[in-house]
């Protein structure tokens, strides 16, 4: 998963050579005087970084007489005669190019290049420059595409002759924030630099003739203007450049594609990633009626319009919170049946929400004992008002009987509070059927959205009796819910805007798929292939087969050291659960998210080549 850059592409006047990008400016000023029209050095250099007879078109469109097209090339062509007279002129090298370029090789980097200038001013700069010691691998100028700056044509060229797919993988340096456009729409890294460069507009004896306040002012400026245009890094000269590349080497690492073998986060696609890249106000009607769309569509994967979907943000214990906090009441006691953590984790809920409760307790390696709730039910038949519990507990990848729990439970008039984080859209929960009151999960599970989100799917009956049961302001459901009927989709507080984009994207990826029946069949063969593949190595989950779900899966971890084991999967693209049973070593795979079956035999294959089974 080794992720670095692969080329850098400069920029030629104002980047490496020419201190201040000067050869340009007297053409472009004697160029308008030709035509009657005096034009300053600010607006002579205003829209450098593009093909030069496009940046001449670009100074007539600021003056405040129109310019005809016939006026505008006799001006270029007087440009043209200045610059070809002065260009050789104009060919030093800046500092630091020549060190930077040379340790840049000595990383595999390549070295590639586009202008502003045409291929015939090219010509007359290329042998000045490589008797300095400069000499990129490839160049471009703007007359070799179909268009130039700030189109991405020219990067890309340098791009497909380096052969590099990847355009992250490359990095744009400039001296103007058109080279910054440049870059960003070829979707590359951007750097700008300051000293020498089109945008400080200063020969070497002004920057000397300043003080060092005014030179910081004069440099403010500029770094305002690359960061307004959207560099990634702005530095001061070329010898800075080095420590760039690291950083971008470590990010590239940091976010490089992983599959991620957990219950959640957990791998998504490109699709409901890019789907973040909107911003939308939370009062905007487009975007209310986006989560609107997405409420319905939630409710729908599990129940009818008896029901509704509350969103909620935070992580999907907050969903479970404001479920046990909202839909019970205080002088309603309840039950909660425990075999994992998660279980605990209600228990700890209820504890700091002041609610009467009781609990029973199993083994993590064993199901819910439905015989011995109903003992607990026919002892408590007064006591107990409602029931909760956790359909498949991630503790250890245990599911535990909702079905039957669920009817042994409405059989003695009870509420039944569902936590459903890990299987809602990969497990069939009739909602209706079952009568089941409410259950809670989130976005970053079988949706495959991203965390941040979760939810609550709940009778409308039960939620509209339910005001003043929560002790919390901000994780009060009756409140949410009357906010998003009231203003027809908009949260009660900030809306985590990006994250909902995602998940609408999600769904109708899941949608697309072909909805729940789709995707349990995919995580059932993930499920079978990862558990085929582990035996055959050894590796044995703990759980009896038929208490096993297929969202996370609990093996022995044996001799093996997990962080080991851990640090090099990950280094092999594939990231791992700890096991949490305190009993005995293990480890967890989940394999739900935008996984397949080959990413199983993929992950086994990683484990033998690292163990030599």
């Amino acid at each position: 998963m080794d992720k670095r850059v692969k080329a850098v592409i400069f920029d030629w006047a104002g980047t490496t050579i020419d201190y201040g990008c000067f050869a340009p400016i007297k053409g472009f000023i004697d160029g308008f005087k030709s035509i009657g029209i005096d034009i300053s050095n600010e607006m002579a250099r205003k829209p450098m970084g593009l093909l030069k007879l496009d940046h001449t078109r670009a100074i007539a469109a600021m003056l405040p007489e129109p310019v005809t097209e016939q006026q505008i090339l006799r001006a270029y062509e007087t440009f043209e005669e200045t610059l070809f007279a002065n260009l050789e002129q104009h060919c030093d090298v800046k500092d630091y190019v020549i060190e930077t370029v040379a340790s840049l090789r000595a990383r595999g980097i390549r070295i590639g290049s586009t202008t502003g200038y045409t291929s015939e001013m090219m010509n007359g700069i290329l042998h000045k420059v490589s008797a300095q010691g400069y000499s990129p691998d490839y160049w471009i100028s703007a007359d070799k595409t179909a268009k130039g700056r700030p189109y991405p044509y020219m990067i890309w060229n340098n791009l497909m002759h380096f052969g590099i797919s990847d355009s992250r993988e490359a990095v744009k340096v400039g001296d103007t924030c058109t080279d910054i456009l440049e870059g960003k729409n070829a979707n590359c890294w951007t750097v700008g630099i300051i000293m020498g460069s089109s945008e400080l507009g200063l020969t070497r004896r002004e920057v000397s003739a300043l003080s060092k306040n005014e030179l910081e002012e004069r440099k403010a400026i500029v770094r305002a203007s690359y960061y307004k245009a959207g560099a990634d890094y702005i530095i001061d000269d070329m010898n800075e450049l080095l420590d760039v590349i690291t950083d971008i080497d470590r990010k590239l690492n940091q976010n490089a594609a992983r599959k991620l073998l957990t219950p959640g986060p957990l791998t998504t696609r490109y699709s409901v990633k890019h789907a973040m890249l909107t911003d939308h106000c939370t009062w905007d009607d487009e975007y209310k009626a986006i989560t609107t769309s997405v409420i319905k569509d939630i409710t729908h994967i599990s129940a009818n319009d008896d029901y509704t979907t509350v969103l909620l943000q935070g992580s999907g214990t907050y969903a479970v919170e404001t479920m046990i906090n909202t839909l019970c009441r205080k002088d309603e006691k309840i039950l909660f049946l425990v075999n994992g953590e998660y279980g605990k984790r209600m228990l700890t809920i209820a504890d700091k929400s002041g609610k009467d409760y009781t609990y029973l307790s199993f083994d993590m390696t064993q199901p819910v004992n439905v015989k011995a709730v109903e003992k607990e039910l026919q002892k408590h038949k007064q006591d107990i008002s409602v029931v909760a519990f956790v359909h498949c507990e991630t503790t250890t990848g245990i599911i535990n009987p909702v079905e039957e729990l669920t009817k042994l439970c409405k059989s003695y008039g009870k509420k039944v509070l569902v936590d459903a984080m890990s299987s809602f859209g990969a497990y069939d929960i009739d909602m209706p059927s079952l009568d089941i009151d409410a259950l809670a999960s989130s976005a970053n599970k079988c949706l495959e959205g991203l965390p941040g989100l979760a939810f609550v799917v709940v009778k409308k009956t039960l939620l509209e009796t339910s005001s003043g049961n929560s002790s919390s302001h901000s994780l009060d459901l009756f409140d949410q819910y009357k906010c998003f009927c009231e203003t027809n989709g908009k949260f009660r507080f900030t809306s985590p805007t990006n994250i909902l984009l995602a998940l609408r994207q999600a769904i109708d990826d899941y949608k697309m798929e072909g909805g729940l029946k789709a995707r349990k069949k995919r995580y059932m063969e993930n499920h079978k292939v990862l558990l085929q593949e582990l035996e055959e190595l050894g590796i044995k989950s703990i759980i009896a087969p038929e208490n096993q779900s297929y969202i996370i899966t609990t093996f022995e971890l044996g001799n093996l050291d997990f962080f080991a084991l851990y640090q090099s999967l990950k280094s092999k693209g594939f990231v791992i659960y700890p096991g949490k049973l305190t009993s005995r070593p293990t480890f967890r795979l989940g394999n739900i998210g935008d996984v397949y079956p080959e990413d199983m035999v993929a992950l086994a294959d990683a484990i033998k080549e690292l163990y030599r089974f």
